[in-house]
């Protein structure tokens, strides 16, 4: 300590003043940071302790949850359509409405006690009425088929022909749930 107060005092008083005015600045600054970070800190950890009371209230809705997969599981119970089902009806039901139609298979989304099953149908310049006539169909076999994915695209006609019908492009995705045995 003798020799700081000795190197100090050797100097004159306007070098004193500046080490003096420099020590305090990097103690300020120095002081600042720490503060800074356990703002940081103390911001995180309350970010953390909200995520987590999120997911307990989740995992608190779980046997809730289970209960109504069970509920509907026993009520579909031999009326949930399968890939094959699914697909002979979503093709058939888009026959009637517009045979033209492009057909494609999805892979289906397997969970833990449940199977999603999806197919695609297109209808390119469609009427209206056909897209409306399809949505309904696949809407009255509800629950049991649904619609997951509507994409529609007008046609409007050429400035040419401006009298003729608006036609659309339309994308289906149907889907059926099909629960799985314990």
């Amino acid at each position: 300590m003798k020799y700081i107060e000795k190197i100090f005092f050797g100097l004159n008083g306007r070098e004193q003043t500046l080490l003096t005015l420099a020590l305090w600045s990097v103690l300020v600054i120095f002081l600042f940071k720490i503060v800074s970070s356990s703002v940081g800190l103390f911001d995180q950890w309350k970010l953390n302790e909200q995520v987590i009371s999120g997911h307990k209230k989740v995992l608190d809705l779980k046997p809730a949850i289970d209960g109504a997969l069970e509920q509907q599981k026993k009520e579909q119970q031999n009326k949930s359509y399968d890939k094959k089902q699914l697909s002979n009806l979503a093709s058939r039901l888009a026959d009637q409405v517009f045979p033209q139609r492009d057909y494609r298979e999805f892979e289906s989304d397997e969970r833990e006690r449940y199977k999603q099953h999806r197919v695609r149908i297109k209808f390119d310049r469609a009427s209206y009425e056909d897209v409306n006539e399809y949505a309904a169909l696949i809407r009255n076999e509800s629950p049991y088929m649904f619609l997951s994915e509507v994409k529609i695209e007008p046609n409007y006609p050429p400035k040419n022909r401006p009298y003729d019908p608006t036609t659309f492009d339309a994308y289906f995705e149907v889907s059926s749930v099909e629960f799985l045995n314990p």
